[in-house]
C-alpha cells in the first residue's frame, strides 16, 4: 500500500499497530487470495523455472511476492512500498527469501516514482493497492510509468477494485500503451485486468 496523503483516506500506513493490526486481518483471508494470486501467477506468461524479475506496486508486507516466488523458484521479486512500517514487517516475514526479494521504499502516488526502480522487469503486479490514490488522474499516471518498468515481452496484471469501472481502468491501459489489455477475471467490484508490452 502506497502512503497516502489524502485526508479522507481512513488508513494509517505510519503506524506500527495499525500496520500489524491490518496484517493479521489480511492473513485471515489467506485462502481466499491464495485463488486470486494464483490467477495472477497463471497471467506471466513466463514458465515456472524461468529466472525472472517481479515488481510489485504497493506490495505491503509481501504476500503477493512470497507467493510468485514459491511459484517461480528461480524468480527474484522489488517490492516496491510507500509505508516504512509495512517494509519493516515485510523484510521480517520475507526473511527466509534473503537474496531473491528487495524492497524499495517509495510513494507512486508522487510523479516520477518509477525513476527509484532498477527496471525493467519482466512482470509488474499489483494486489489490492493503487485504488488507494484515490485519485482517478494518478492511477492513470500510475499506468504510464508502470508501462515503462514493463520488459518488451513482459506484462502488468492489477488485482484491485474497479474505482473507475473496469471499462475505465482498460481505457487507461491501453492509452498507456498496454497491448492485448483484457480482464483475466471480474468478481463485480474487484477484477484482475492488464495488458503486455510488445
Amino acid at each position: 500500500m502506497s502512503k497516502i496523503t489524502d485526508p479522507w483516506d481512513h488508513h494509517d500506513w505510519d503506524s506500527k499497530k495499525y500496520v500489524a493490526d491490518w496484517a493479521a486481518r489480511q492473513d485471515e483471508r489467506e485462502a481466499e487470495r491464495r485463488d486470486v494470486f494464483e490467477l495472477i501467477a497463471r497471467t506471466l506468461p513466463y514458465e515456472q523455472d524461468v529466472a525472472i524479475n517481479i515488481l510489485d506496486l504497493g506490495a505491503g508486507y509481501g504476500a503477493l511476492s512470497q507467493f510468485l516466488l514459491d511459484r517461480f523458484p528461480n524468480a527474484s521479486v522489488v517490492c516496491q512500498e510507500g509505508s516504512e512500517e509495512m517494509v519493516k514487517l515485510g523484510r521480517e516475514r520475507m526473511a527466509r527469501l534473503n537474496g531473491r526479494v528487495k524492497f524499495v521504499l517509495c510513494d507512486f502516488s508522487k510523479s516520477g516514482w518509477c525513476r527509484k526502480l532498477n527496471g525493467p522487469f519482466e512482470g509488474v503486479v499489483s494486489s489490492i493497492a493503487i485504488h488507494n490514490v484515490r485519485s482517478h488522474d494518478t492511477i492513470r499516471e500510475i499506468y504510464g510509468e508502470t508501462y515503462s518498468l514493463v520488459k518488451p515481452g513482459g506484462c502488468f496484471v492489477n488485482f484491485d477494485r474497479m474505482t473507475p469501472s473496469l471499462k475505465q481502468q482498460k481505457k487507461w491501459l491501453a492509452e498507456a500503451g498496454f497491448e492485448n489489455v483484457q480482464c483475466f477475471r471480474d468478481w463485480g467490484r474487484r477484477a484482475l485486468v492488464g495488458g503486455f508490452r510488445r
